[in-house]
């Protein structure tokens, strides 16, 4: 696959939240957001073509861009095929925009619209948002997702790795963890995530990830195997990402209809170079989630819907505040599906 029609940064905390505010005149106070890898199950986006000729069509415009069936993938592949980063990131974001377009159209169908304040995404997420943004079109998303995923899997074919959520401990007492269980360059693992105050995503070599595990137990936490066969956002991938980064510095990318919010420093992503390098240094750099959540809310933001396959972002959203309202889409079981589990106009 080809990028030709179209003509070592470490991992940092966020930064302080800039003092740009956004113009939110005539948007309401919602956020899109949209799932990563790990939100995947067999059989995603079944319902939704059944209801949505937008969704059916999506799928069919992303199986002729790749050549990949994604129907084929996302509705009748099993969870250990499903799980192979070759079908899990083209299929995550093929559901998402299927989500995006269904909802729309369901909403032009009873005379509504949803006009979000900000975009935002987990990881592979990022680039529906960019695709919900219109700083990124479907295409060139599905194509740079594809090699995304390749270069991932070249990565993890000749090393064994893994990822692994940690659950009740704090993220300072993870970052230790992680430090003394790194023996070197070879065996090392790092924090990939920071999803909740207590709840944390490490990644890396499985020998170390194991150590990793075993010590965030015997001080307490839950440790939860992540059923991915991939080492995100790590420095692990300091050679992936400048490959990636080469790509990602060929393909078109417009200013964001209303801005993204970057995973690595929340900042408000509001130009073509600022998405271009967010998505640079994406591979090696860690997800902010719990504070992207902080950042939308500052915004104005009271609704969030996640758009895409599962409900994780949109229970991690309800955990940040109870205050908050936060629907997936994907939970439409009723009629029109899937806006039914959308809030009423008023409460936007």
């Amino acid at each position: 696959m080809s990028l030709a029609h179209d003509p070592q940064m470490s991992p940092q905390p966020p930064a302080e939240l800039d003092p740009d505010r956004i113009d939110a005149d005539g948007s309401d106070r919602v956020a899109l957001v949209f799932p990563g890898q790990g939100s995947q199950t067999p059989g995603m986006g079944r319902l939704l073509s059944e209801h949505s000729q937008a969704a059916r069509d999506t799928f069919q415009e992303a199986s002729d861009y790749t050549g990949i069936d994604l129907v084929k993938v996302c509705f009748d592949a099993d969870a250990d095929d499903l799980s192979d980063t070759s079908n899990t990131q083209p299929a995550v974001l093929t559901t998402s925009v299927a989500f995006l377009r269904a909802m729309r159209e369901k909403l032009t169908d009873v005379g509504d619209r949803v006009r979000p304040r900000l975009f935002g995404g987990h990881s592979l997420g990022l680039f529906s948002a960019a695709v919900a943004s219109e700083a990124l079109s479907f295409r060139d998303a599905l194509l740079v997702i594809v090699e995304r995923a390749r270069l991932m899997g070249d990565f993890n074919e000749g090393r064994p790795v893994g990822m692994a959520s940690v659950i009740g401990l704090d993220h300072e007492m993870v970052r230790q963890i992680c430090e003394d269980a790194t023996r070197d360059a070879a065996d090392r693992v790092d924090v990939a995530n920071y999803n909740l105050d207590t709840q944390t995503v490490i990644s890396g070599d499985v020998t170390a990830l194991e150590r990793a595990m075993e010590r965030a137990r015997e001080l307490q936490g839950k440790v939860i195997r992540l059923k991915v066969k991939v080492s995100s956002h790590t420095p692990l991938h300091a050679e992936q990402a400048e490959e990636f980064a080469q790509l990602i510095r060929e393909i078109p990318i417009a200013a964001p209809s209303m801005p993204v919010v970057s995973n690595i420093t929340s900042r408000l992503l509001k130009t073509a170079e600022e998405v271009r390098a967010e998505f640079e240094a994406q591979l090696r750099s860690p997800v902010h989630w719990s504070d992207n959540v902080k950042r939308m809310t500052s915004e104005g933001v009271e609704t969030f819907v996640e758009v895409g396959p599962g409900h994780v972002l949109s229970r991690m959203v309800k955990r940040v505040s109870d205050g908050l309202t936060a629907v997936s889409l994907d939970d439409a079981r009723e009629e029109p599906i899937p806006i039914s589990v959308l809030p009423p106009r008023s409460a936007r």
